[in-house]
């Protein structure tokens, strides 16, 4: 589209590239548009590289968001009507705003049923560079509200936190705030229940209250895929076909460190019945791969892998019971393609915005136990548990690198990264004043994959890349709350627990909080 005429036969190759996170998902074609200006005008390959400031000031961020709660209870605590409102800072540009706040204001009733459900969102221009795509996609944002605001409504009402959840956790049959009827893959209580166990949260409640320690936690979901009919517009197709030695995989997904090679690799070599080592993958190369679409929104594993889950059995089936290498010598290449189709029975009406948004959920739950130094005011995690359940994991090794990474990273969202503007540009680009979770920042974690199934997945297997980043940070402010400190907002610095108000912890270990007037609302 940007160099129209000017060249007639475009190719891209894509070759391994580092980790992405959502900062590779549209920013890059920029970049790349640029170096395909400079070459078509010198007439040269031109090569460009950003430096690490380069880097930190010009490209996207996570969007800064305020959300805002008003929620009716009934006295035991059944949500009765939840009113959110959410407004993100989409810098000067609008990039992925729109799509971003989507997934937002979709995720931001949370893992809860609530007959009476009213959110709005918006987002605003500011003078800053834009903000786009970073893992969680503006679930992160909205989620964090939701869990710490459960809390205090907990506190309210003087109903333990854990006991508020379950009377209000999704179930299988419950509707989503879009109207979407869950399935038996939905394991809300599942997750919150062994997290509860897992980490002895209860007693530590208790045991912890009055002691500058705290432990809070955490229930999330995230929708794997394409919001709403994304899927079905992106049409999205993988192949497979033989070669002398086996098998080769055609999608254009990219390796950019989450593992999809191996991971795609193990589906076809499962679907066929053949070896890992029989399996190929092709470089994503436009010349050759058809257009799986993006690498993106949880969906490489569940929709892709499905694809090629698809390819392999219908492969299996032509032939004929011989091995794909004996096929490929005895009879020429076979070759098969598969195109994504949307669940049966799936529905979604992009004006009213109701309807099944997701094909399905993965479910986390995380507990963090925290230490506040009295007088330096920094935050130690000394503990964080992390409960998820995401279907069948198909590596589990690299399943848990996933989640211990999210995890850390989440943790940095709450306790340490704060982007600093000024004058319109990011004022804090270095690693000194920028400060990024190490290895002596990350807790011990006692990690948990629960499986429960979606039969639309390969073997299986839902997305798990964006889940692990919903949690940390509303685990760790009301792990926060409950050592005593009022945060409203993070990264949860020094200097902003310096500032916090001071809350007194009640008789049963809890943080005390006036009830409202007529003990119905919070």
């Amino acid at each position: 589209m940007l160099l129209g005429g000017a060249v007639q036969d475009i190719r891209v190759i894509q070759t391994e590239t580092g980790g992405g996170f959502g900062g590779k998902e549209e920013y890059p074609s920029m970049i790349a548009a640029h170096a395909c200006l400079l070459a078509l005008k010198s007439g040269r390959p031109v090569k460009l590289l950003y430096d690490r400031g380069e880097d930190m000031v010009a490209t996207t961020k996570r969007h800064p968001s305020t959300v805002r709660h008003r929620t009716g209870l009934t006295r035991d605590g059944k949500l009765t009507a939840m009113q959110v409102d959410v407004l993100m800072d989409g810098g000067a540009y609008c990039t992925l705003s729109p799509v971003v706040l989507s997934r937002g204001v979709i995720h931001a009733a949370g893992p809860y049923r609530c007959a009476n459900t009213r959110i709005e969102g918006r987002v605003v221009m500011t003078n800053t560079p834009p903000n786009g795509a970073f893992r969680g996609f503006g679930a992160p944002q909205t989620q964090f509200a939701t869990e710490v605001h459960m809390d205090r409504i907990a506190e309210t009402l003087g109903i333990d936190p854990v006991t508020l959840r379950l009377r209000n956790a999704l179930k299988p049959g419950d509707t989503t705030a879009t109207g979407q009827k869950l399935g038996p893959d939905t394991s809300a209580i599942d997750v919150l229940r062994e997290a509860v166990r897992r980490s002895g949260f209860k007693r530590k409640r208790t045991k912890l209250a009055g002691s500058g320690r705290g432990v809070g936690l955490a229930l999330f979901y995230h929708g794997a895929g394409f919001t709403g009919s994304g899927e079905v517009m992106l049409g999205s197709r993988a192949g497979l076909e033989t070669t002398p030695t086996g098998v080769r995989i055609l999608v254009a997904n990219t390796e950019i460190g989450q593992g999809t090679r191996t991971m795609l690799a193990q589906i076809v070599a499962d679907g066929l019945g053949i070896a890992y080592e029989d399996v190929a993958v092709a470089q994503p190369d436009t010349a050759v791969v058809p257009d799986s679409g993006p690498t993106v929104a949880s969906r490489t594993c569940m929709v892709v892998g499905g694809l090629l889950e698809r390819c392999a059995r219908r492969m299996s089936e032509q032939l004929n019971g011989a091995s794909p290498a004996e096929h490929h010598v005895r009879r020429g290449r076979l070759h098969v393609e598969e195109r994504y189709e949307a669940p049966p029975g799936r529905q979604w009406d992009d004006q009213t915005y109701r309807g099944d948004a997701y094909a399905t959920y993965a479910w986390g739950c995380d507990v963090a136990e925290v230490e506040v130094d009295p007088v330096t005011h920094e935050v130690r995690v000394a503990k964080f548990t992390a409960v998820q359940e995401f279907g069948r994991p198909i590596h589990p090794a690299m399943a848990q690198g996933q989640i211990e990474g999210g995890s850390a990273q989440g943790l940095g969202w709450a306790l340490l990264e704060n982007v600093v503007m000024r004058d319109g540009a990011m004022a804090n680009a270095q690693l000194t004043n920028y400060v990024i979770p190490t290895t002596l920042d990350t807790p011990p974690m006692d990690v948990v994959m629960l499986e429960n199934h979606f039969a639309g997945g390969p073997f299986g297997a839902k997305g798990v890349g964006e889940l692990p980043i919903d949690g940390p940070a509303p685990a760790v402010v009301n792990a926060l709350r409950h050592a005593g400190l009022d945060v409203r907002a993070i990264p949860a610095t020094p200097e902003a627990l310096a500032a916090a108000p001071r809350l007194a912890p009640s008789r049963n270990g809890e943080t005390a909080a006036a009830p409202p007037a007529n003990g119905d609302a919070a």
